[in-house]
């Protein structure tokens, strides 16, 4: 693909090149960040989480433009690419009931209130009586991807689910819960990096609508990293370095399942052959 550096509109990532080089590229991650992960929006959705033990309240979506959507506004890389990403995206946002009641169980004993913030309050038989925000904010996320994948193909994509192992408990609430913790940071930071290179390669409608679970990822980074901070400051930077095997392990575990993962990996290095630095863009 012949890159030009020629503007042709302004859009959610600042400029937007026809087929941008790979400094444009960076320059449309930077401006994302600077407006979507500024010091103030960390800063209002980390002091918004007391308020969601008081009175838990979902952040609002803007309204999506369904119809506006469409294939032209796929942007600097290949279509396939795009679409592998976005179908990946959607399977690893699949089983958020799951994802909710496991975090319930690690924080229950432990740190009530943000258990019920992650998954909500349960009765003695297990049954749900109050879905938790966290839960209500990212099960928009998979139907979302589900139906933009579908206005850029004409088909319905059909989602294979994580599989969650559920609390596996060693007999220490406290290093478990810790060890989640940082799971949850890792993972919230894996979609926030995924969706802003979506957004990248994206405009108008269709970048407008990965923008709301964007936004959603990133509240929730902001809230998981101040309860971090707040409950394991002491010994957060020095267990970090153990936990990373735990990541590489879940991420290993992850990849077997991924219906489409090989395919993007293996088409990036077909097109990394092709166009060198291309797929960096």
């Amino acid at each position: 693909m012949k890159a030009t550096g020629k503007v042709y509109t302004i859009d959610l990532a600042g400029n937007q090149y026809q087929s941008p080089r790979y400094l444009q590229s960076r320059a449309r991650i930077n401006s994302l960040i600077d407006h979507y992960m500024s010091l103030e929006v960390l800063s209002d959705r980390l002091s918004d989480l007391p308020q969601q033990f008081s009175t838990p309240h979902p952040r609002p979506w803007e309204p999506i433009d369904w119809q506006g959507i469409n294939r032209d506004q796929i942007i600097g890389v290949k279509p396939e690419i795009f679409l592998q990403i976005l179908a990946s995206a959607a399977e690893i946002e699949a089983p958020i009931r799951s994802y909710g009641r496991e975090s319930w169980c690690y924080l229950q004993h432990i740190y009530p209130q943000m258990a019920r913030f992650m998954g909500g309050i349960f009765d003695a038989n297990g049954n749900i009586l109050e879905i938790g925000v966290w839960e209500k904010e990212e099960r928009q996320h998979c139907p979302t991807f589900r139906k933009i994948y579908q206005q850029l193909t004409g088909e319905k994509l059909q989602v294979k689910p994580n599989s969650v192992k559920g609390c596996q408990s060693t007999g220490d609430a406290w290093q478990d819960t810790y060890k989640h913790v940082i799971s949850r940071l890792s993972t919230e930071w894996g979609a926030t990096s995924v969706y802003l290179w979506l957004m990248v390669h994206s405009t108008g409608a269709l970048q407008q609508a990965i923008s709301q679970p964007l936004q959603d990822e990133i509240n929730h980074l902001a809230k998981f990293w101040g309860f971090s901070r707040w409950a394991f400051s002491q010994s957060y930077f020095n267990q970090l370095k153990g936990s990373t095997k735990n990541l590489i392990a879940l991420l290993k575990h992850h990849q077997i399942e991924r219906t489409h993962g090989n395919d993007v990996f293996n088409t990036s290095l077909s097109l990394k052959r092709e166009h060198p630095g291309f797929v960096n863009g």
